[in-house]
């Protein structure tokens, strides 16, 4: 017998599971969605910059503050940072293996600095289907 037993921690939407938590989502149209808490530890709620960063050695995938003019500019938006950035999704949703509309996914809890700059790493080893 493979009896699951549920109850109110087991049995709870994804969004209150994930609430608070550092999180990106991506949807196929490349509209990028940073979770307040993220948005807040990045320094870019309600408005900034943001780059990705790809490390060829890895594949792994960053995303930092930035004050270039060529980063991916943020909208004004007091719940959460977004932003549209087609090309970057699009890669990250196939290196993901996802064939999704949407996906979401961790971010890691301690950032990794270079040369000044605060990156912190997209998980996508293990994507959160909604």
């Amino acid at each position: 017998m493979a009896l699951i037993v549920y109850n109110k921690e087991n049995s709870r939407p994804q969004e209150v599971l994930y609430k608070g938590k550092r999180t990106i989502n991506l949807d196929s149209r490349g509209t990028v969605y940073l979770s307040k808490t993220m948005s807040i530890e990045l320094g870019v709620l309600g408005g900034g910059r943001v780059s990705f960063a790809h490390d060829d050695d890895t594949g792994d995938w960053y995303i930092c503050r930035t004050t270039d003019d060529d980063g991916f500019i943020v909208w004004k938006d007091k719940r959460c940072a977004r932003f549209s950035a087609g090309f970057i999704v699009h890669r990250l949703m196939r290196q993901a293996k996802v064939e999704r509309k949407s996906v979401q996914f961790m971010m890691a809890k301690t950032p990794m600095e270079v040369n000044g700059t605060v990156y912190y790493k997209i998980l996508l080893s293990n994507p959160i289907l909604r």
